[in-house]
């Protein structure tokens, strides 16, 4: 098994605290990664061609996507999706349809249209 690269959840705070002992956090991944899983020693390259994507945190979708019992990126207006939200399940879709893309190359499996 050959591992393709991670992917950074971004942590959704809402106090300044946590996101500031998240971000101390974010910086060591790279070199974590490389070490524990690659055995690669030193610097790691910027940017860092192992990070597949930062993945927002869609937080307010994740329920709405529960209940319908539907990834976040396919929720429709029947699903409660309207307003403000149907821009974010837009921006979800956008997000892991480039990750998708992301892990596509990095496995070498190339994406036709009906693929795609």
């Amino acid at each position: 098994m050959r591992p393709l690269g991670y992917v950074i959840l971004q942590h959704a705070a809402r106090e300044a605290y946590p996101a500031r002992e998240y971000q101390r956090w974010i910086p060591k991944i790279p070199n974590a990664y490389g070490r524990t899983l690659l055995d690669e020693e030193g610097d790691v390259p910027s940017p860092d061609p192992h990070l597949l994507a930062t993945i927002r945190h869609h937080r307010s979708l994740m329920p709405m996507a529960q209940e319908a019992r539907k990834p976040m990126f396919l929720l429709k207006p029947a699903d409660g999706a309207i307003g403000s939200h149907a821009a974010a399940v837009q921006d979800c879709r956008r997000d892991f349809e480039a990750l998708a893309r992301r892990i596509a190359a990095a496995a070498g499996i190339p994406l036709t249209a009906h693929t795609a």
